[in-house]
């Protein structure tokens, strides 16, 4: 039996909305928090499912909804930064926030969400340090009167995420070759379901008390590697070209000024950190056979935004059906 009131942070987004509805459907009551819930009306059709405006980022306001809650699970972070000590702000100040919110409401529960790589005196980048930071401090102060759990996933994939996605966009619409910043990086991609049931599974057992889990996929791949797999496996027709060091840099520093900040200097600090898991408790689920089965259900005749349209529809309808 499964703990039944659950404030879940950030869960207006991807992984979120993955570890909401399954919250759900286990017979918890899920407190989703954010800013605008009018954009986010798919996930209170589900009767376990509260919706409500609130800025977490105002102490009072975090304070209040961590009331009479029995575990928190806390999914908020930034890829970038759109102003200077974003990450701090994000990952670090909120972290001391939370759990003085915690403490104060003797919520006994608290399940945090880092990246693998987070290291405070040794990540490559801002948003891998300021996520270590966080998590330390997570672990340091919030142990005395808080059980808390971390996990360090590397890339997680899924139904609308921005990783697919992203580069499903940009091949597409690639005239004839795309250059690929930090083509040998290596990442072990994650399932979000199979995120989502590690979360789960460790809300009500103790032995997770304490502990920080990386969490990765069953297949190593080069970033290359999988575009070239999402290449393939859609019908896109484009060179991928890798690029060295240098026009890597080069690439990052140029795109971090446009709007939408598609690669920053960051990013490209964060991608010389391999995302890969020296433990064998990996997720089950392959990165190849998810991209392979989108080409097979659709002939390769349809792209990416139909896949997610239908998939999207076939979900809602499923969901209506078992209400």
């Amino acid at each position: 039996m499964y703990l039944n009131q659950v404030l879940l942070l950030g869960g207006s987004g991807f992984i979120g909305q993955a570890l909401a509805f399954e919250l759900a459907n286990k017979g918890c009551q899920v407190t989703i928090p954010c800013r605008r819930p009018h954009r986010h009306r798919a996930l209170s059709v589900h009767a376990n499912i509260q919706l409500v405006k609130s800025n977490v980022m105002d102490s009072m306001q975090l304070n209040r909804l961590c009331q009479s809650q029995d575990t928190v699970i806390n999914l908020v972070g930034i890829l970038h930064e759109r102003k200077k000590n974003d990450f701090r702000k994000v990952h670090v100040d909120f972290v001391k926030a939370l759990v003085s919110a915690c403490n104060h409401n003797k919520v006994k529960r608290l399940l945090h969400l880092s990246a693998l790589g987070a290291d405070q005196a040794r990540g490559t980048s801002l948003f891998l340090r300021s996520k270590g930071e966080g998590e330390n401090l997570l672990h340091t102060f919030g142990q005395k009167d808080i059980n808390v759990t971390s996990f360090q996933p590397s890339v997680v994939f899924g139904l609308n995420d921005q990783f697919i996605n992203q580069f499903a966009g940009i091949l597409k619409y690639a005239f004839g070759f795309f250059p690929l910043a930090c083509a040998n990086s290596k990442l072990t991609p994650i399932y979000v379901g199979d995120l989502v049931t590690k979360v789960i599974n460790a809300i009500n057992d103790t032995s997770t008390h304490g502990k920080r889990y990386p969490l990765c996929g069953p297949e190593v791949f080069t970033l290359k590697q999988i575009l070239e797999l999402i290449k393939v496996s859609m019908g896109f027709s484009c060179m991928i070209i890798p690029l060295g060091n240098r026009l890597s840099k080069l690439q990052a520093f140029v795109l971090q000024r446009l709007p939408g900040k598609l690669f920053t200097m960051d990013n490209y600090r964060s991608l010389q950190t391999p995302s890969i898991c020296d433990t064998n408790d990996h997720g089950t689920t392959s990165l190849t056979q998810y991209i392979q089965t989108m080409s097979i259900l659709f002939n390769r005749n349809k792209h990416y935004d139909d896949f997610r349209q239908d998939h999207s529809l076939h979900n809602n309808t499923d969901l209506k059906s078992k209400q």
